[in-house]
């Protein structure tokens, strides 16, 4: 199957000659953010971009690769993010808070991108060897992390993705909820709106209700570090 390659109505103001690939997939992030995955249109995103409508398949020769490219974009931009931790030279469980955090920021500052990386909107992504190659580079940054926890005594001797699992998957599932506003509550009008339901079971999210996202982020970061920190760690820990 062929795609139109025809570029010659492309209009030159909207970006520089030669970035036209990074225009579409900024683009395409925000038509996924105002209509949704299903309506992104390659038509579209080449009007907005000011482009001929046949330009944007010189890059995407349809909808799934430009997915894949923002997706890799994503992974791409959050890697760095948390590369940038390990320039700094810092303590094992400083660096650990550190790279979560950074890890949480690329999300709530890109959830589009976030939702597409690990979603199901790409299908058998395993088939696109440069997006498990992205992937697979900003998870090995958390690898690096925990591996020096375990050599340096912080973190228990164990298998490093036995301990590297759990807090990818902590990490990961505090940043989708907070994507999904699940911690902008306003407290009691939440209580309010429990109670009404008849439960009688203890109301959830009220530390992040009642605390700053800052109180929340670090009690996290605390309750997930000493779930794999060692034995003296720990003790370490509980005499401060």
């Amino acid at each position: 199957m062929t795609f139109p390659t025809d570029v010659s109505n492309e209009k030159s103001g909207n970006y520089h000659h030669g970035n036209l690939r990074e225009v579409l997939i900024d683009i395409a992030c925000a038509h996924i953010r105002d209509v949704g995955m299903e309506k992104l249109s390659l038509r579209a995103i080449a009007k907005d971009a000011g482009v001929s409508a046949n330009a944007p398949y010189r890059h995407f020769p349809d909808k799934r690769s430009l997915l894949i490219a923002i997706a890799i974009a994503g992974f791409e931009q959050m890697a760095e993010a948390m590369h940038h931790v390990d320039e700094r030279a810092l303590p094992i469980l400083e660096e650990m808070r550190l790279k979560g955090r950074a890890y949480i920021h690329f999300a709530t500052t890109h959830p589009e991108k976030y939702k597409l990386m690990f979603g199901p909107a790409i299908s058998e992504r395993t088939e696109s060897m440069e997006l498990m190659i992205a992937a697979g580079t900003s998870y090995e940054l958390l690898l690096k992390t925990v591996r020096k926890g375990i050599e340096t005594g912080i973190f228990r001797n164990a298998e490093v993705r036995s301990l590297a699992d759990p807090i990818w998957a902590q990490i990961h599932g505090i940043s989708s909820l907070l994507i999904d506003g699940f911690f902008n509550h306003d407290v009691q009008n939440f209580r309010t709106a429990w109670s009404q339901q008849g439960q009688n079971l203890p109301c959830p999210l009220t530390f992040a209700c009642e605390h700053s996202l800052e109180e929340t982020l670090d009690n996290f970061f605390n309750a997930s570090i000493l779930g794999i920190a060692s034995e003296q760690t720990r003790k370490d820990h509980a005499c401060r």
